[in-house]
């Protein structure tokens, strides 16, 4: 009977263990709430992958050779437009990973 108990806390640790996603806390977040944490992940979602095409961008622009006029003023405006251009790729469809995050997040309870 010990072994039997011990091996039921050791279930129940084992099920206390198991992550929970944030902002899903089970089948009684379903509905209206629900559909607001998805949202939220969507969103999180798309704002992450624009700052990682933007970051892509920056660093496959540094590659290229500057030119003789290099300026301050060029590297600034250049980010603003890699931030644009990733921002629009994003909402284009991107490269999948606000995708991966919304298909994750249905798959939630």
């Amino acid at each position: 009977m010990e072994i039997q108990n011990f091996m039921s806390s050791q279930l129940d640790l084992a099920q206390m263990a198991t992550p929970q996603p944030l902002g899903f806390r089970g089948p009684a977040e379903q509905g209206p709430a629900g559909d607001k944490a998805r949202a939220a992940l969507h969103k999180a979602g798309q704002e992450f992958e624009a700052y990682f095409i933007s970051y892509l961008i920056k660093n496959m622009r540094e590659t290229v050779p500057k030119g003789l006029l290099d300026r301050k003023s060029e590297q600034v405006w250049y980010s603003f437009y890699d931030q644009e251009i990733a921002k629009l790729s994003t909402e284009a469809g991107g490269i999948g990973i606000t995708a991966f995050v919304d298909a994750y997040a249905e798959k939630l309870p």
